[in-house]
């Protein structure tokens, strides 16, 4: 994961500490590339500076897949972050960076690492500060093709890990464009996809979820020492379908991988045992070389690499016979009691 520097550390700091940041109110959906309202958590965002950006977010209370964990007390989930992140950087890009609203977004690469101590943390509702330096600018005149976003998030005035996103902006006629050359045929939209699950879903707690609707694999098998399954994502679910797309988004895959990780750490598919105790996900990292479509079955792979208290997974993601997506997934087993939230800063 690439490093924060220490200027990105100091403004983290003081934009923590001076909490310039509102936490009412939402910002503007289209901001943040989303349809419904329950489903912005930006609130406010500032420009620092040298590049430097801070964005503040209101975690949700009660979220259905967001909330939906099946452990007590519910530990900070990584994709909870890496949305807020991800909302965090369309704004930026929107906003400060001089990104058209008819620009499509292509994440290349997309990383968070969880701080150890945030694991013991429970994720309470509360504020989230993100402060955010945008690095390697590529341009072509004045145009914006793509950049890196490296972003420290702090809840509640504690530093819970950082997020690195690195994405590129074609145009949108651009990225039709580069649709039509890897398909032989339009590609369908989500909505217009057929609602039924391709396969049987694993036990939702053995994934690391309490509904089946935030269940995203199926059809799991164990071969070759290692777990293999169907990508399964609801095209009808609100929050990786928002609104329609044209593929399986980068969020939904992520999910996928940390579900297929959660597997591959048991004893047996479909059964937790006592390997699935507490364990909480503190690295993912995932590589998107292609498209995963929506009309092509999708095999997920998931493969122990390294054993012990921070145990790392490497998922893969096989569609026609090409790799589209690769993960690392670090799962770690906190032995310590969870911590309070912190109080902010400065207080509110």
């Amino acid at each position: 994961m690439t490093q924060v520097n220490t200027s990105l550390t100091a403004a983290s700091g003081a934009v923590v500490a001076e909490h310039r940041l509102r936490f009412d109110g939402s910002v503007e959906r289209s901001l943040v590339h989303r349809h419904a309202a329950s489903e912005v958590f930006l609130t406010d965002d500032v420009a620092l500076g040298g590049d430097c950006f801070a964005v503040a977010a209101r975690l949700p209370s009660a979220h259905r897949y967001f909330n939906d964990d099946p452990l007590s007390p519910a530990p900070i989930d990584p994709m909870l972050l890496l949305e807020c992140s991800r909302q965090a950087g369309t704004l930026v890009a929107h906003c400060h960076l001089g990104v058209p609203m008819d620009t499509a977004f292509l994440i290349t690469e997309w990383a968070i690492e969880l701080d150890d101590e945030s694991l013991l943390v429970p994720c309470d509702p509360g504020e989230l500060t993100m402060v955010i330096e945008a690095r390697d600018l590529k341009q072509r005149g004045a145009r914006l093709l793509g950049a890196t976003l490296v972003s420290e998030l702090y809840l509640a005035g504690r530093r819970v890990g950082t997020s690195t996103v690195i994405t590129g902006y074609p145009t949108r006629s651009g990225y039709e464009s580069f649709r039509t050359l890897r398909r032989s045929s339009p590609a369908p939209l989500s909505d217009g996809m057929p609602r039924r699950r391709l396969g049987t879903p694993p036990e939702s707690c053995t994934v690391g979820r309490t509904l089946e609707e935030n269940v995203t694999i199926s059809a799991v098998r164990r071969a070759d020492g290692q777990i293999i399954a169907d990508l399964d994502v609801p095209v009808g679910h609100p929050v990786f379908y928002d609104h329609p797309l044209d593929h399986v988004p980068a969020t939904a895959l992520l999910e996928a991988a940390r579900q297929a990780a959660l597997l591959a750490l048991t004893s047996k598919p479909g059964a937790a045992g006592e390997e699935a105790g507490p364990r909480r996900v503190k690295v993912l990292r995932a590589r998107f070389q292609r498209f995963v479509e929506l009309d092509s079955p999708t095999e997920v792979s998931a493969r122990l690499e390294q054993a012990g208290n921070c145990r790392s997974v490497a998922v893969s993601f096989e569609q026609s016979g090409a790799t589209a997506c690769t993960c690392e997934v670090i799962v770690s087993t906190p032995s310590a009691s969870p911590v309070p939230p912190a109080v902010a800063l400065g207080g509110r």
